[in-house]
């Protein structure tokens, strides 16, 4: 593919690619945009994918199968100019369309993230230094046991009603052996203390662990020379929102009910983010560049059984992003454990 292009280097590891794509090369794309838009789009009379191109474009008018083109041309483009120019970029590109018309080149401007460069320092001193110290000491009291036994009894409480169907008496299980075995494999109510408390005690443990991990990846990035790019901020705040709106979602609310009743906008919410989406850019680049000094990378097999796990869950994601998720999250997870077991 003849593609014409123009980097302009901006700041904090950004860049600016100015470009067009020959008329001929963009040109070759109808005949894929007409398949993705025909097998997408419903006409009365007419099958999906089987909708004769006159007929769409009737429908949907030539500018919308132009804009279809031109996402099936700049997918690919994007590749080959990265590889092309040997540019390591990073999160998803800005793309932004400055011509577009049949029969001519497509012009377009991508802004982009590279990877910046990384001074960690002596990242092993630092985490060494910081796994000397102590940690918190774990401590499960038997007020804590039995505030989880009460909650327990809370979820089985009876509730009395009076004649017109109105709450009148909580009637709590009694607190007994009896109690103990019929909410699981429990001998007894002191076999479900013991339980509660060792659960107690694991979760206490995860939290000290992930806190020790946060403090060691805070240490380095405290040393480290970084820059941090700011469409990977800005990236990395739509997806804080995105998670915030799901977790809203999950509580049976809606998300835009929600804001105003906080009386704020999405925009006004997003702003507030800069702080910690900087610092979660800055967590992923540093465990990133630790994983390339070290050569650390997923085993084909883990890869494999990670990704068919995510697949059950996630039909209608893509396999490849699944896999490179799948990816991310076990690199992470070894950098993470090798920091924490240096001493």
């Amino acid at each position: 593919m003849k593609i014409d292009t123009k980097i302009n280097k901006l700041n904090d590891a950004e860049i600016e690619i100015e470009g067009e794509i020959s008329a001929v090369d963009f040109a070759n794309f109808w005949p894929q945009a007409i398949k993705t838009l025909g097998e997408e789009t419903k006409i009365d009379g007419f099958r999906p994918g089987h909708i004769p191109e006159k007929i769409l474009i009737e429908k949907l008018g030539e500018t919308k199968i132009l804009y279809e083109m031109a996402n099936e041309v700049l997918g690919q483009a994007y590749s080959q100019i990265l590889t092309e120019n040997q540019i390591d970029a990073i999160g998803e590109p800005h793309i932004t369309i400055t011509k577009i018309a049949k029969d001519n080149p497509l012009g377009f401007k991508i802004k982009t993230a590279t990877l910046p460069q990384i001074d960690l320092g002596d990242y092993k001193k630092i985490t060494i230094k910081t796994n000397s110290k102590p940690l918190d000491e774990i401590v499960i009291t038997d007020e804590e046991v039995s505030k989880v036994i009460e909650d327990l009894r809370k979820q089985r409480a009876i509730v009395h009603k009076d004649k017109e169907n109105k709450p009148e008496k909580t009637q709590l299980p009694e607190l007994n052996d009896d109690f103990a075995k019929s909410l699981g494999k429990f001998e007894n109510l002191n076999d479900l203390r013991n339980k509660i408390k060792e659960n107690l005690d694991l979760e206490k443990k995860a939290r000290a662990k992930e806190k020790r991990r946060l403090e060691i990846v805070d240490s380095i990035r405290n040393q480290a020379k970084l820059e941090i790019p700011k469409i990977l901020i800005e990236t990395e705040k739509e997806k804080m929102m995105a998670e915030m709106e799901h977790q809203i979602s999950q509580m049976g609310l809606n998300f835009d009910d929600y804001l105003k009743h906080l009386k704020k906008t999405r925009e006004e919410m997003s702003a507030g983010w800069d702080d910690d989406a900087k610092k979660r850019v800055g967590f992923s680049l540093i465990i990133s560049e630790i994983a390339r000094i070290e050569k650390i990378t997923p085993p084909a097999e883990e890869l494999k059984k990670q990704t068919d796990f995510l697949a059950e869950h996630y039909k209608d994601v893509d396999r490849r992003r699944l896999e490179a998720y799948a990816a991310n999250a076990i690199v992470n997870e070894k950098v993470l454990q090798m920091l924490e077991e240096m001493n």
